[in-house]
């Protein structure tokens, strides 16, 4: 699975690079038909709020791709709360396809 990652209104460091990689690499083991990754990491300068980091992912699979977005005060936990909601929907998703590829085998069988 490619990992295409971006950044946006700040320079993306090596280290924030290698955690990106580490936790979007981990939904290869959710569904190995993954085919690319595409993470987009921003700073929303506020003044009334301060700075807000924003994550966005796009997952691209066969059939409809997933996309993903969140906003917290920090940007580790914009990634985490991304990757948990990523993993729940490719979870969903796997399990629809899983179950529409069986009952259309039944139907075949009938």
């Amino acid at each position: 699975m490619d990992i295409i990652i971006s950044g946006k209104n700040f320079k993306l460091t090596p280290s924030l690079k290698v955690y990106v990689q580490e936790k979007f690499g981990k939904l290869a083991r959710y569904w190995g038909r993954i085919v690319r990754t595409r993470v987009e990491l921003d700073v929303e300068h506020n003044q009334a709020t301060g700075e807000v980091y924003r994550v966005e992912a796009k997952v691209e699979v066969p059939g409809p791709d997933i996309t993903i977005g969140e906003k917290a005060s920090d940007m580790h936990a914009a990634i985490d709360a991304v990757v948990e909601k990523l993993q729940r929907l490719i979870s969903k998703a796997k399990g629809k396809g899983e179950r529409e590829l069986h009952r259309i085998r039944h139907r075949q069988g009938s």
